[in-house]
């Protein structure tokens, strides 16, 4: 199975230390992560690499595996719409 984001259009992105990427309009997600002791959920993007979705860790964290395929998408257009 395979999760995307779609983007209205391309993007251009700075991330920290500074580096500019320009994100496709579809945005792969290679892989999920799920850690219930940290309470953090980990997505690993095509072009961006390994970032924590806010909107799902910490206080946001219900228990492990509660997120679904569109809790996980919403939280990547999220962090990106936040770049």
């Amino acid at each position: 199975m395979s999760l995307q984001v779609t983007l209205p259009t391309e993007r251009v992105v700075v991330s920290k230390p500074a580096e500019t990427t320009t994100l496709p309009a579809i945005i792969k997600i290679e892989r999920i992560v799920d850690i219930p002791d940290e309470k953090k959920v980990f997505v690993f993007l095509q072009g961006l690499g390994r970032i924590e979705l806010a909107t799902l860790s910490g206080d946001n964290y219900d228990t492990p595996g509660e997120w679904t395929n569109s809790s996980i998408v919403d939280a990547v257009t999220d962090y990106i719409n936040g770049l």
